[in-house]
């Protein structure tokens, strides 16, 4: 299943297990599960190319699922998005390999952040970060070269008390900053990415891009040494799910 969503109005992509939680808070696989049920008349399992964060949004999200038996694809797909609410919509149905696992045979995702700058625009307004402070694209893609290849991630990752020993190194392959009417579009395709990763990605390379950050300042933060103070976990609203990376096909 490849599936886009708007995330405003989501407390992110995981479902949430408790009564109280459930009612408190809507999640998109929430959604998705109980239209694949009413449907089917079955509680299936979906295995997912990434988790996604409350209010982030996906252009081209992966899931699996198993049925025991066979289902006409357009028939599904056009049940599912006429029962699914209208912030969610499945794009494509098909038939995979029984061994596929949407999570553990992901290759490489790539994320797509925007950024509204210039002049404030109220059509961006929950799909883009908007930046008053002009932005140098030169630094901007100065700083984000730095980030290619491995490195330690530990000061742009969400750290929990009980990830202590979690290996924070990871690989990102490529990063461009593209200029748009409206401001800039930051793709960043990596192997792996930890929670807030892309998030305070992006938000270093706006401090670079604004001259508040020193490429040195940056290189000295990707050692892993513990220097958080004053970087910018960028909101949440301007991050989409780009594309998801298989062995056999690239879903974008």
């Amino acid at each position: 299943m490849v599936f886009e969503y708007c995330g405003t109005d989501y407390n992110g992509w995981q479902a949430q297990n408790s009564v109280k939680a459930l009612l408190r808070n809507k999640t998109v696989e929430n959604e998705i599960l109980k239209a694949i049920k009413i449907i089917t008349k079955l509680d299936v399992k979906l295995f997912v190319s990434g988790r996604t964060d409350a209010g982030v949004h996906a252009l081209n999200q992966v899931a699996n699922f198993k049925l025991p038996f066979y289902y006409d694809l357009t028939r599904f797909k056009n049940a599912l998005n006429g029962i699914m609410p209208r912030d969610i919509s499945v794009k494509n149905l098909e038939i995979v390999h029984d061994s596929f696992h949407a999570t553990y045979d992901t290759i490489s995702k790539t994320y797509l952040y925007k950024i509204n700058s210039g002049f404030r625009s109220p059509l961006l307004s929950d799909k883009s970060w908007f930046v008053k402070e002009e932005l140098n694209i030169g630094l901007m893609n100065e700083s984000a070269n730095v980030f290619l290849g491995r490195n330690n991630f530990f000061n742009f990752a969400k750290r929990e008390r009980r990830e202590k020993n979690r290996n924070y190194h990871r690989v990102i392959t490529q990063i461009k900053v593209c200029r748009k009417n409206y401001g800039f579009d930051i793709f960043i395709e990596g192997e792996g990415f930890l929670r807030h990763m892309v998030r305070r990605i992006v938000g270093v390379i706006i401090l670079c891009g604004t001259g508040k950050m020193d490429i040195k300042r940056l290189t000295d933060m990707l050692k892993g040494e513990n220097q958080v103070r004053n970087i910018i976990c960028a909101p949440a609203c301007g991050l989409f799910l780009y594309s998801v990376r298989y062995g056999h096909k690239i879903y974008c």
